[in-house]
């Protein structure tokens, strides 16, 4: 009998716990959503495992990492000769995407892009089985930036996440001052459906579980050499502190091209 009350004891934690882990995590995920879900009666070896990654996230949203990047064809804002590029993994339709985008972002923007200290770039990252009209919203901003105004059609997309169905692009593409027919002709075509899968490819092998995500790497052209990944959505702060450091490293790996010291991530 004590046993018992012991064990559902233990699960009212997990459950507590979880719940405050998850309604402040920034991140929109998968893996999030399924532990949310699971009850008492789940085996109490994986609940357990599952908090501890949950809290693991929520601990370190920043973490280092060594890896590659090619980025070539993306779209981007800020000088490409920047030395370090900061890349965000997004979903048009995830909440935790837009509150980045109306938060620091526009610091981002303000404090780092425009002062030619960073490159911004966005890669595609739709979460089909929540968000289902994610990728079409992706498509339409990859059709905007045929015209030239991916940035416009990105925060217009953002800024009417309710409104993202296929019968309402015609009318942000207005928005965002696009040729309606030749953008019409270009969200029918289907030539940016195998791009936007190899974005969701290339995330998953680095392994992205939600959206947002970002890569902090070192500009070596249309490859970066990857240094830092934060999760969710942070404030500022969190992106300058890394912004800073990523260009120390960055120095000295133009100093000595190619080396970069475990001690350094």
């Amino acid at each position: 009998m004590n046993r018992y009350l012991v064990t559902v004891a233990f699960f009212c934690f997990l459950s507590t716990v979880t719940s405050a882990v998850i309604a402040d995590s920034g991140i929109n995920s998968d893996e999030l959503a399924s532990s949310k879900q699971s009850g008492a009666t789940s085996d109490m070896d994986a609940e357990y495992a599952k908090l501890m990654r949950i809290i693991e996230k929520k601990r370190a949203p920043v973490q280092s990492i060594d890896g590659a990047l090619d980025i070539a064809g993306r779209p981007g804002m800020g000088p490409k000769s920047s030395n370090v590029i900061l890349v965000e993994f997004g979903d048009f339709q995830c909440p935790y995407c837009r509150r980045h985008l109306l938060g620091a972002a526009q610091q981002i923007y303000k404090k780092m892009v425009v002062t030619n200290q960073l490159r911004y770039v966005f890669l595609d990252f739709p979460m089909g089985e929540k968000h289902p009209l994610a990728a079409k919203a992706a498509v339409a901003a990859r059709c905007a930036e045929e015209q030239g105004k991916y940035w416009e059609m990105r925060n217009t997309l953002y800024n009417n996440q309710k409104a993202l169905h296929e019968l309402f692009l015609a009318e942000h593409a207005k928005r965002a001052g696009l040729d309606e027919v030749v953008f019409s002709k270009c969200l029918n075509s289907g030539r940016y459906d195998a791009a936007i899968q190899q974005d969701q490819i290339v995330g998953r092998s680095l392994g992205i579980k939600g959206t947002p995500t970002f890569f902090l790497g070192i500009n070596n052209g249309d490859e970066i050499r990857l240094v830092r990944k934060i999760q969710g959505s942070r404030p500022y702060e969190v992106f300058e502190r890394e912004i800073y450091r990523v260009l120390e490293i960055a120095k000295k790996h133009h100093e000595i091209p190619g080396q970069i010291s475990h001690s350094d991530l």
